[in-house]
């Protein structure tokens, strides 16, 4: 168990210090950050779709859908190649979806802080709710700012990488006292 929630606990910084380098890029770098995904996603597509058609006119024939999924990933991925710009307001609906995803997990951390004992855990909870706020900008009007959105979604995963850190330090140091001293954690599972 103390294994699993070693790996839980690295893998959460892993990502947080992930969502801190982008956030960097994006605000120091808006154009620039903003070509290099479009690229990716465009090379990711691309070449996922040319695995399903190779795939189709190798063994599995019989998957005609797996061709059109082929056919249609291709296409998009060398449309994005050629118009890198288009795509940008959806990397930033799938950006703005990421922020929505990562602040409802901070709003749950936010609330383990509070079960701790922790008595400043609305500073955390306050900021993470503006921060949802802002990701629902960011996925239902995607062009409002163009550039400028980017440097804002760089600012709230600035943000929600340093919240993460913070409070995964904290629940650590407030579980670690308690295992010190001898309590006892009633940790119920719901399934």
């Amino acid at each position: 168990m103390r294994d699993a929630l070693k790996g839980i606990k690295w893998s959460l910084i892993l990502a947080s210090l992930l969502f801190l380098f982008l956030g960097i890029s994006l605000l120091i770098w808006p154009h620039t950050s903003n070509l290099i995904l479009c690229y990716i996603v465009s090379g990711v597509l691309t070449a996922y779709g040319l695995f399903h058609i190779l795939a189709y006119f190798g063994k599995d024939r019989d998957s005609w859908i797996g061709l059109a999924v082929g056919v249609i990933c291709t296409a998009f991925g060398i449309y994005a190649f050629a118009q890198p710009t288009r795509i940008s307001d959806i990397i930033s609906i799938i950006l703005g979806v990421a922020i929505l995803v990562d602040g409802v997990m901070s709003l749950r951390r936010d609330f383990a802080l509070r079960a701790a004992g922790f008595l400043q855990w609305w500073i955390p909870f306050v900021l993470d709710m503006l921060i949802l706020a802002l990701g629902a900008v960011v996925v239902f009007n995607p062009s409002l700012f163009a550039e400028l959105l980017l440097q804002i979604i760089g600012v709230i995963l600035l943000y929600e990488s340093i919240s993460d850190l913070w409070s995964i330090h904290r629940l650590a140091k407030l579980t670690r006292s308690a295992m010190i001293e001898g309590e006892v954690i009633d940790v119920q599972d719901t399934e």
